[in-house]
């Protein structure tokens, strides 16, 4: 697993109480009194600087949802490893983490869950809505039957998370020609009654798919109380945008550091 973990040992009681009766046995002098101030002082430091960098990293879990076959997997595969899987492959449940290093010097991990779009598994769903922080939700411009999908996942997020999440609605496979929901009709619905984001994106062309995971990011800051340091990598996020024709421009090359893996 990417990225690496400090952990700050800190002094038993019983170290403690031995050294407290040790130095009232010895009486130690005032420079020897001063000494151990000094290195508990740089403990301190020590400590207070780990602390700093362990508030200067974020970890947020996205699930992806939505029916069978609207492009789930193809979305993350575009986002995290820029390939595009031309074969079909039923997803169960695949979990899979993105590190990135922002300009700010802040780390944000994003673990992204990959659920199943069949109604086999009705116990995972709800475990994946419950331990869900934000959610993107996908159905295909070319089937209707999705989008009722992503009206009753909505539902029941809302229902079980008791709360307004951040959520994503995407639709995908807008490479199409023949469309059965309209854009304009879905965008009203979307950002107007749901107040939630909306994308449209080609998981085939890698299209769209960048301003997913940047609209699901403004979502979750507007929800959450907003501090300084959080202003500024939004305001920074899209400098690392796409280009006119959908490639990504050379400051997101240069000013991101991605890392991933896959967890099954």
């Amino acid at each position: 697993m990417p990225g690496s973990c400090q952990r700050i040992r800190l002094p038993s009681l019983t170290s403690i109480l031995k050294s407290t009766r040790a130095n009232s046995a010895d009486y130690p002098s005032s420079s020897s009194s001063s000494s151990s101030n000094s290195t508990r002082t740089d403990k301190c430091a020590t400590t207070t600087h780990s602390s700093a960098q362990l508030i200067r990293k974020q970890q947020h879990r996205i699930v992806v949802m939505g029916a069978g076959r609207v492009g789930k997997s193809c979305i993350i595969s575009q986002f995290l490893y820029e390939k595009f899987n031309v074969r079909y492959k039923k997803t169960v449940e695949e979990l899979h983490r993105g590190e990135y290093e922002l300009p700010d010097g802040s780390a944000l991990t994003l673990d992204i869950l990959d659920t199943s779009g069949y109604f086999e598994f009705p116990a995972m769903r709800t475990l994946s809505i419950a331990t869900g922080v934000a959610f993107i939700l996908v159905y295909a411009v070319d089937d209707i039957e999705s989008w009722y999908e992503v009206e009753r996942l909505r539902t029941q997020i809302i229902t079980e998370k008791g709360n307004k999440p951040p959520i994503v609605v995407v639709g995908n496979k807008n490479d199409v020609c023949e469309r059965q929901v309209e854009y304009e009709v879905t965008e009203m619905v979307v950002c107007e009654d749901w107040q939630c984001g909306y994308v449209e994106c080609s998981a085939k062309e890698n299209r769209g798919i960048l301003e997913i995971f940047k609209e699901l990011l403004v979502q979750a800051n507007i929800r959450y109380n907003l501090s300084p340091a959080v202003r500024r990598r939004r305001q920074s996020l899209p400098s690392f945008g796409t280009g006119a024709k959908g490639g990504k421009s050379p400051s997101f090359r240069t000013g991101l550091k991605r890392h991933s893996c896959t967890m099954t």
